[in-house]
């Protein structure tokens, strides 16, 4: 992405938070009682920031002014600011891959974390959702079977050219970044791939698990020759003798998808204007966990296997496989479009996003203006 093409999409980030500043500014009835904010996660590392924002949230008071009271640990809390309650938020674990915009679409939850390609997905479909940070980038691994006869990429290529059936590998959901990662390699690579494994000519067969818990349970029981997805579920895989990583996805050729967004937040478009002030206090906690998970990787972990229940050597191979930052900064912008062209290449775009460019997908997908408040709460750290 060149510089204009950056400005152009800045400038329309810029009109978006102009309208979203005079939305605010008529009054709300947020302004007068407390909200409710269901706050959706897929269970997983990625989403770190919310585990150590809620566990941390004590010490990032002074910063942000946020009060943070455990109503029901892991579930329900209270957001205050002094005497005043902003806000009641439960936390929902909710399915990875399309499952989380869709909870938002339909209203089970007001706020995700989730994938970016599910989320960019959701979008083009006509979901009411809007991307509204950034959250993590990489994390996501080829795993195969402990004996697969390959060590490398070029060596799985050769592997897979060579064999007289196709490979079976696995991932969680139709748009998984993984999997979507994995696909344009094979066909970088000229290894021609489907869904059915009765297609002819085909050297890969892509098998749906049906969710990232059951990646290593297809794995383990030899459904799949090996799978594509997000840690901690590889060095979960590691730790147990069930597979080996095989490659960081972001190796791939042709090199699209190195230091990928992986990871969003997301929320539908009325709770953004609706329920801004809520909203815009979680993102300055989550401000204040990301530069924690940056700067103290021990109480990053602590807080990680305490809300999912991962062991700590799991979380101590998989944490620095990923990467956690909320600034939709131009590298970002750049790799999301390398997103949607690709998500576009792949036939995954069929509606609102389809042929779009970047600027137009900027206008279209993403709503930063909460999260400019967020960064403006605690000093645009």
């Amino acid at each position: 992405m060149n510089k204009r093409t950056f400005s152009i999409i800045c400038i329309l980030v810029a009109a978006l938070l102009s309208t979203g500043c005079k939305q605010e500014d008529q009054g709300t009835p947020e302004a007068q009682q407390p909200v409710s904010i269901k706050l959706g996660h897929v269970g997983h590392d990625h989403h770190s920031a919310l585990y150590v924002a809620l566990d941390n949230a004590a010490d990032y008071l002074p910063r942000t002014g946020i009060d943070v009271k455990t109503v029901e640990d892991r579930k329900l809390y209270q957001l205050w600011r002094g005497n005043k309650k902003v806000a009641d938020v439960e936390v929902v674990k909710v399915g990875g891959g399309s499952e989380m915009p869709t909870a938002l679409a339909q209203g089970v939850i007001d706020v995700g974390l989730g994938g970016v390609a599910p989320v960019l997905a959701s979008i083009d479909n006509g979901a009411p959702i809007r991307l509204i940070a950034p959250l993590h980038h990489k994390g996501d691994m080829f795993v195969v079977r402990p004996d697969f006869p390959a060590q490398t990429w070029a060596e799985f290529v050769t592997v897979a050219k060579a064999a007289d059936k196709p490979l079976r590998i696995g991932y969680k959901d139709p748009v998984a970044c993984a999997k979507v990662i994995f696909e344009e390699a094979l066909r970088h690579e000229g290894l021609a791939f489907a869904g059915d494994p009765s297609q002819t000519g085909i050297k890969v067969h892509m098998v749906n698990v049906q969710g990232g818990g059951k990646l290593n349970v297809a794995l383990s029981g030899e459904l799949v020759d090996g799978y594509v997805g997000n840690n901690p579920f590889p060095a979960i895989a590691v730790e147990k003798g069930m597979g080996r990583v095989l490659c960081d996805l972001e190796d791939l050729p042709p090199g699209t998808f190195r230091n990928h967004p992986c990871c969003c937040i997301a929320a539908r478009a009325d709770v953004v204007t609706q329920k801004s002030a809520a909203v815009t206090d979680l993102l300055a906690l989550f401000l204040e966990a990301t530069g924690t998970i940056n700067s103290d990787f021990d109480k990053v972990v602590t807080a990680t296997v305490r809300w999912i229940g991962t062991s700590e050597t799991v979380e101590r191979m998989s944490i620095p496989t990923s990467g956690y930052a909320m600034d939709p900064s131009e590298q970002w912008h750049e790799a999301m479009a390398q997103w949607a062209s690709v998500m576009d290449g792949l036939g995954v775009f069929r509606d609102k996003l389809k042929g779009k460019s970047p600027q137009e997908v900027a206008e279209i997908a993403y709503d930063f203006s909460l999260l400019v408040k967020a960064k403006q709460k605690v000093g645009d750290r």
